[in-house]
């Protein structure tokens, strides 16, 4: 367990004030930054700098400071475990909004039949938001599909899925052969919001084309996947989703996969975890099940 110098200094990051961080821990604020000195002269690294009225954490301070709240967050689970053994297990998660339309569905279904829990919380939201949860213990561990810096965290791949370009069936475009991003930039493009992992993969997918959305005659931003998929469907514009979340609507009929010539592009879809978790074996082990279920 860490000192108390650890847990001032965790504070000071956040609130990035010396008044703010005495009151919260409820000590003067010279007792702040003596020892926020002596964490500095142990360690023999600079982690604040301050030029009134500006106080900057350092990147060595950030790099502690998340530290910090790791070790934190998994000494906080572990001792509540072992003051109370008995009581039900809660297991809370965050999954994005495209992997809750198939992805999650399945855990939830296994963990109900192979863990000890009485209470499953799945949290729907964007990659950015998941990643925070991360951070800040409000989540064990996410599902995500977005890019990450995979420094950060530990992980496991669970499926490479399928990014496809769908129109609807009656589309124009889905009358060719091949389908080339020129060909794309003659009609709307429907796409999730900022912070989605969908939306930075196909922004990378865009800018390797040398294209930019900016280029196409119309952006609909929407939040939901199934919003996309119904708009996809009544000819509203193209869109680019995991074949997973549209393959009910691919099957009957209603959607149409654009055959890209630059060919079809899969990317990883992770379960993502805090470093040094007192749960990384189950997390494994949950990672091993999900990529069984592939195809």
């Amino acid at each position: 367990m860490l000192d108390n110098r650890y847990q001032t200094f965790l504070v000071l990051a956040t609130t990035r004030s010396y008044t703010q961080t005495a009151q919260q821990l409820y000590i003067t604020q010279p007792a702040v930054s003596q020892q926020i000195k002596s964490l500095e002269a142990e360690l023999g690294v600079t982690l604040v700098t301050y030029r009134r009225p500006h106080l900057t954490i350092t990147l060595a301070g950030r790099e502690l400071a998340d530290l910090v709240q790791r070790v934190q967050v998994q000494t906080d689970k572990v001792l509540d475990h072992l003051k109370h053994p008995r009581t039900p297990k809660h297991l809370t998660f965050s999954t994005t909004l495209s992997l809750s339309e198939f992805l999650a569905p399945q855990l939830i279904g296994h963990l109900q039949q192979a863990g000890p829990y009485q209470e499953i919380t799945c949290r729907v939201t964007n990659t950015q938001a998941a990643l925070a949860a991360l951070t800040t213990g409000a989540s064990d561990f996410a599902l995500i599909e977005g890019n990450f810096d995979k420094s950060q965290y530990d992980y496991q791949v669970v499926r490479q899925e399928p990014f496809v370009g769908v129109v609807a069936a009656d589309h124009p475009l889905a009358a060719l052969p091949t389908v080339s991003w020129t060909d794309l930039l003659n009609y709307p493009l429907i796409i999730r919001e900022t912070g989605s992992g969908s939306r930075e993969i196909l922004r990378h997918l865009a800018a390797a084309a040398n294209v930019s959305f900016a280029e196409f005659p119309q952006i609909v931003t929407v939040n939901n996947p199934t919003a996309i998929r119904e708009l996809v469907a009544q000819g509203s514009g193209i869109s680019f989703v995991y074949r997973s979340v549209v393959a009910t609507a691919i099957a009957r009929g209603d959607l149409h996969v654009l055959p890209l010539e630059a060919g079809q592009l899969k990317h990883d879809l992770d379960l993502v975890y805090p470093h040094d978790s007192y749960l990384a074996g189950a997390y494994q082990s949950w990672g091993e099940w999900l990529r069984g279920q592939q195809g």
